[in-house]
């Protein structure tokens, strides 16, 4: 089971930034750019690289209707393999799935729906009507 981290500019490496700040590497996690100066076919060519080693991969991308997830929408209606994608990543969903071990997940699509879980609940809004029994100080963090 892998994930491929993809997005536009630097997204992707800057994902990876942020994990290995927070929570060191995450196993079988790969980051894909997809930078100004690439074309699509150097972004394929990256993407089909990354998807040898796993038969079990979902791509986890910035945007939907992007490059990125065009072209791994692409490769996952064209290979042989369990590949699935999902737009909206963010670093709550890779923590949270990732550090439990992406392994006990048996295909992609269950990868996918609890990526697509931890995303939805990682999204607040601030207020004081979601904060009146608020234990945790704001002004401590990482």
């Amino acid at each position: 089971m892998e994930i491929i981290i993809t997005g536009h500019g630097n997204f992707a490496s800057g994902i990876e930034s942020t994990v290995k700040l927070l929570a060191g590497s995450i196993k079988n996690v790969k980051y894909i750019n997809f930078t100004e100066g690439m074309g699509k076919e150097d972004l394929m060519q990256d993407f089909q690289k990354a998807i040898e080693s796993d038969k079990h991969i979902v791509f986890f991308c910035d945007l939907l209707g992007g490059t990125p997830y065009k072209k791994a929408a692409v490769i996952s209606t064209k290979s042989d393999k369990d590949i699935s994608v999902v737009c909206g990543c963010n670093v709550g969903a890779l923590l949270e799935n990732g550090l439990t071990g992406i392994d006990k997940f048996t295909d992609s699509v269950e990868l996918a729906n609890s990526l697509i879980k931890s995303t939805k609940q990682g999204i607040k809004l601030f207020g004081m009507s979601n904060h009146t029994n608020a234990t945790e100080p704001l002004s401590d963090g990482i």
